[in-house]
């Protein structure tokens, strides 16, 4: 976010208090923009130019809000403000993206707005989106500020449903922006508060994740959901779980899964599956040669050449690359053993567009390894790349 407008333009606050942006140093030609002072209304127009501009009331000025705190010209017009009200506004345009103008022009005019506003900014910032998206009329969305939350919400095309609003207030993201705004309008609100409603919190991980596997909405694992939650190594085991259950044509691995309370559940019939495919595959099978590695190994760094050598290893570390063998022989992944700084298993996995990078570094049952080993392991990786 830019901090200092002082290089890209020129501010300053008029006789009437109006804020004047002079935008032509930055853009090569005439191009003013005023704003009218808070008891006026906020509003704005243009002059590009010598002609006047028509700027539409909810779309966002071309210069952050807090850029323009900073500027000594500003002083006479943010003195217009009441109390209070800069420092909630600089908040919540850092956290609530592409909305902080829009929001400005409804609630110098509605008090409806402000209230709203202070007490529930993610409801606003919902209804200014879809306000923007939908390009909805003014009148419009200042009436839509005096009607009950539920039916802002509907009026949103979320759901009208009192515990659906309350489960929304728990979602918990960094910022808001366009991409947020596109999780949560499609997601199901209604069905989500059904069994979700007593969790703590929701973040954008999570909904991701239902998004994909709705079914899990209702299960034991995921109605555990709390803020210690390791998504690094959730999300691990539960790729290597599905990869094998498809490997051993289990076909209601996500109903199994869905039975297990925690990680540590889940891990268990991870594992489990990983000793079956282990000694499946241990079992007499042809030799299958793997194609040549990208990256050339080591005395260290050892590829996996053969689809034997690659099922020893699932044995020997006690994890699950043996699930992997398809994709190692369609040349879309390849797997090393690491020797030294600990002994360890590397695969290195075909990436969209072309190309390679590390997707998993581990130690038997899936440890982590040393700082050490990823180290040496990332610099011999791209050492390997450059030459």
């Amino acid at each position: 976010m830019v901090s200092n407008t002082r290089d890209l333009s020129h501010v300053e606050s008029d006789y009437n208090d109006n804020l004047i942006i002079n935008f032509s140093q930055l853009l090569g030609y005439e191009c003013i923009v005023k704003i009218t002072p808070w008891h006026q209304g906020i509003s704005w127009s243009g002059a590009s130019e010598a002609e006047p501009q028509t700027i539409a009331e909810l779309t966002e000025m071309g210069m952050p809000f807090a850029a323009i705190c900073g500027e000594e010209g500003a002083t006479s017009w943010l003195a217009t403000f009441p109390e209070g009200l800069q420092k909630r506004l600089v908040e919540y345009e850092f956290k609530y993206r592409g909305t902080v103008y829009a929001l400005l022009w409804c609630i110098s005019r509605s008090t409806y707005a402000r209230e709203l506003f202070e007490s529930n900014p993610l409801l606003v910032w919902l209804l200014l989106k879809t306000a923007q998206a939908e390009q909805w009329d003014t009148h419009y969305v200042l009436n839509l500020f005096s009607y009950k939350r539920t039916k802002i919400f509907l009026a949103c095309r979320l759901s009208e449903s009192k515990a659906a609003l309350k489960l929304i207030t728990k979602v918990k993201f960094s910022h808001f922006s366009q991409r947020e705004f596109e999780v949560i309008k499609a997601y199901d609100w209604r069905d989500a508060s059904k069994s979700l409603s007593h969790l703590p919190f929701l973040d954008n991980r999570l909904l991701k994740f239902l998004q994909h596997y709705p079914y899990m909405k209702a299960s034991k694992l995921i109605q555990n959901f709390r803020s210690e939650w390791n998504w690094r190594e959730f999300n691990m085991i539960f790729k290597d779980t599905l990869n094998m259950a498809d490997n051993l044509g289990i076909r209601d691995i996500i109903f199994r899964i869905s039975l297990c309370k925690d990680i540590n559940q889940l891990t268990n019939l991870h594992d489990k599956l990983a000793v079956e495919i282990n000694e499946q595959n241990c079992k007499e099978v042809p030799l299958l040669e793997y194609k040549k590695p990208p990256v050339e190994g080591t005395q260290l760094i050892v590829p996996i050449m053969n689809n034997h050598d690659l099922y020893e290893e699932g044995k020997t570390q006690h994890h699950c690359i043996a699930s992997y063998h398809a994709r190692i022989f369609h040349g879309e992944y390849y797997v090393y053993k690491i020797l030294e700084p600990e002994r360890a298993t590397l695969g290195i996995k075909l990436i969209r567009g072309g190309g390679y990078s590390i997707d998993q570094i581990y130690l038997k049952y899936n440890g982590i390894v040393s700082t050490a080993t990823r180290e040496s392991v990332i610099a011999w990786f791209h050492d390997s790349i450059i030459e």
